[in-house]
């Protein structure tokens, strides 16, 4: 087993969202050998190899790792937090033990800029897709919280060329 266990050193409240929390932890193996791999399967990491450092999200909570540090944030009790311990050691030994089988991905992705959707969508506001407004959609969509089938105005004959780019933006980064 590649991590044995990743140690809790402390618990604060989230600066973001301060009705969650931050944990500040450390694991017991150095992880930097499995970032690249890591990097090939989150769509939206930030990561950078001469820094050894990793930044992704996954259902909403954030994990930071830099070499053996890992901070874990926007969680909302300890309960939680030991079950994304568990989550993460199981997706870093899985994913070490499956290397053979992934292509590491070694440069850092760039997200799609949300003023870029935005200009791209209907703008009419008309809460369809469950958002309250374009902007919030666009703001969702570029940290790929929602899908761009929510917005049901971009499937119509108008808007096709719009999708489009839209489909081929998101589509370099799938």
């Amino acid at each position: 087993m590649f991590l044995q266990s990743i140690n809790v050193l402390d618990v604060d409240l989230c600066v973001q969202q301060p009705d969650k929390f931050v944990a500040h932890t450390r694991a017991s193996a150095d992880l930097r050998e499995i970032m690249p791999y890591l990097n090939s399967m989150f769509r939206t990491s930030t990561y950078n190899h001469d820094a050894g450092s990793i930044k992704f999200t996954n259902d909403k909570i954030e994990y930071t790792i830099i070499g053996d540090k890992i901070n874990i944030a926007k969680f909302i009790n300890r309960t939680e937090l030991h079950e994304l311990l568990d989550w993460l050691k199981d997706l870093v030994n899985d994913t070490y033990d499956s290397r053979s089988e992934i292509i590491p991905m070694y440069v850092c992705r760039k997200p799609v800029p949300v003023l870029f959707i935005y200009n791209l969508l209907p703008k009419t506001n008309c809460q369809q897709c469950g958002e309250k407004s374009c902007m919030v959609f666009a703001a969702q969509l570029n940290k790929l919280e929602i899908d761009i089938e929510a917005c049901p105005i971009l499937s119509e004959p108008e808007y096709t060329a719009n999708r489009r780019r839209l489909e081929g933006a998101f589509g370099a980064f799938s």
